[in-house]
């Protein structure tokens, strides 16, 4: 498959361990963020998670509108917790256009080790949310505002006349 030229970093991701009150039980998160931010809707991230053995899958299929469509602003989502991780783990990353991420992970209660990432990586890659919170500005896309376009009265009156 033919795999399109690399444009960078395009997702943010974070990997870390967390602690559900409501089951009482640790899992480790896994939260994945386009850097484009979006003025309109805050859209979630279409993952397809696939989960064998030692190794764990998510391939992105683009963008869903928020089931709720109430305004708001922000990078599009998808956030998922894992229990009974422990161990090395390869995660893999796929996107639509055939780009693959792979990353090597040591995952324990306390904490997750980034061991080894792909040499041209499409996402940032966090075990720390601080750190994650702290480079969020520098690496995110503002939207851009088109421009309102008018008419001129020239172009106005020539299509009243037609």
């Amino acid at each position: 498959m033919a795999q399109k030229r690399h444009k960078g970093v395009e997702y943010r991701m974070l990997v870390q361990p967390t602690y559900d009150e409501t089951l009482k039980k640790s899992g480790t998160m896994f939260l994945i963020e386009t850097v484009k931010q979006f003025s309109n809707f805050s859209y979630e991230v279409v993952v397809e998670e696939a989960l064998e053995g030692k190794q764990l899958t998510w391939a992105l299929h683009g963008l869903r509108a928020p089931e709720l469509l109430m305004p708001s602003f922000g990078g599009a989502r998808f956030r998922k917790v894992y229990y009974d991780l422990k161990g090395t783990y390869v995660f893999i990353l796929k996107k639509i256009d055939g780009g693959v991420n792979e990353f090597n992970l040591k995952i324990l209660p306390s904490s997750v080790t980034l061991q080894h990432g792909p040499d041209t990586p499409f996402v940032s890659f966090y075990t720390s949310e601080k750190l994650f919170e702290e480079t969020r500005d520098g690496e995110l896309e503002k939207p851009q505002h088109k421009p309102d376009i008018k008419r001129s009265a020239d172009q106005t009156l020539r299509k009243k006349k037609a």
